[in-house]
């Protein structure tokens, strides 16, 4: 009944995972430069195509056809909504914002459908008339008409040493005032909460931690079983941790290298040999007793093969251009950070059975046929398509 509760447990948590890393992905951004010598200026990093500004279908018409905003199209009425829609007050008075820029990308439609790949647009808008001082207080706030994916990050870089930042929520929208020589906490804020927005602000990069870690949960499924695969042999936490360290070790290698275009793989030899190293792993729990030595240079492969994967999915997203290596560091640290969330997992489930003298025949031994399959499964429908 415990172990049924637990499953129950973590089957729900999983469940909520596509909704909360969606909206870490995809949130918006509204960053305003001011310095002394020119217009003010607000850029916008915004997902139009998972807001309610536009729609998917209308999104990827207006990226096919960048002439569509001189056409007063879908494009045209997003970007006047955003224009009318964030008010910014500099000391005490409206202003106004003119558009300047915009830059709208997309890979694909499928891609702007789906949350959990964003496809964000960069606008820019003058700030007209605003030439502030470092003792000028500026606040930001969303029209209760504008829907943006929340929540949404303010960064104002201006006289402050660090960026200022106040996070944004479709209850809280208003930034409230903030002076602009002042890049400490706004009152009632805390301490963490402005540690965090100002990490990042000032690492962007940041954003690929959570993208690495979305690429094993909840959608690197195939790689969350793998390593279960592993757990599932392992009573031992050293032995575990050394096969889960070189696995490591070696898929940060291939996909490093792929990434940076040194070398390449097809997809469509790379997935089968994945799923066909799931099986692999799930047949040697059913038939071995212990971990055998060789098995480490066995999973140090099976790392190389599963970075090609990596790769392959961290390829269907623009790297951002100039922190390319920041990006690569941040996305392979949340990968880690997912697969040993899935350890821990494992261990809070399951654990607690591993002294229990039917663990193997109850519990390992199923759970490894049930790898199998998904490994065969994998395997037949990957080498078919």
């Amino acid at each position: 009944m415990a172990v049924t509760k637990w499953v129950g447990f973590l089957a729900l948590a999983l469940s909520w995972l596509p909704v909360t890393h969606a909206h870490m992905l995809n949130m918006t951004e509204i960053q305003i430069s001011a310095d002394a010598t020119s217009d003010a200026t607000v850029t916008v990093q915004i997902d139009l195509g998972q807001s309610g500004l536009m729609t998917p279908e209308s999104y990827w018409d207006a990226v096919s056809d960048p002439e569509s905003v001189l056409k007063s199209g879908a494009l045209y009425r997003a970007l006047k909504a955003l224009e009318s829609g964030i008010e910014v007050v500099v000391d005490g008075q409206l202003r106004k914002l003119a558009l300047r820029d915009y830059r709208a990308t997309a890979i694909s439609l499928e891609a702007i459908e789906n949350p959990l790949t964003p496809q964000m647009a960069d606008v820019q808008f003058a700030l007209m008339g605003a030439r502030p001082s470092s003792e000028s207080i500026i606040a930001i706030e969303l029209k209760d008409t504008l829907d943006v994916p929340w929540p949404c990050l303010v960064r104002v870089d201006s006289f402050a040493a660090l960026p200022i930042s106040r996070l944004l929520t479709a209850g809280t929208r208003s930034s409230g005032d903030i002076r602009l020589d002042d890049s400490r906490a706004k009152p009632g804020e805390g301490y963490m909460v402005s540690a965090v927005l100002q990490l990042q602000a000032w690492l962007p990069s940041l954003t690929w931690l959570v993208v690495g870690i979305q690429h094993i949960i909840p959608m690197g499924f195939d790689h969350m079983v793998f390593i279960l695969g592993l757990f599932f042999l392992s009573t031992k936490l050293s032995s575990l941790l050394l096969q889960v360290t070189a696995f490591t070790l070696a898929h940060s290698v291939t996909l490093g290298l792929t990434t940076l275009g040194y070398i390449a793989a097809p997809l469509h030899f790379v997935e089968p040999l994945i799923a066909a190293s799931i099986l692999y792993v799930a047949i040697d729990n059913l038939y071995s007793r212990h971990v055998a030595k060789w098995r480490l240079l066995v999973v140090t492969g099976f790392g190389l093969l599963h970075g090609l994967g990596f790769a392959s999915a961290l390829g269907e997203l623009a790297l951002p251009e100039g922190s390319v290596l920041s990006a690569l560091l941040f996305f392979n640290l949340g990968v880690e950070i997912g697969q040993i969330t899935v350890l821990l997992t494992a261990y809070l489930v399951f654990g607690w059975l591993q002294r229990w003298p039917l663990y193997r025949q109850r519990v390992a031994e199923p759970a490894s046929m049930t790898i199998a399959g998904l490994g065969l499964y994998w395997l037949i429908k990957r080498l078919a398509y």
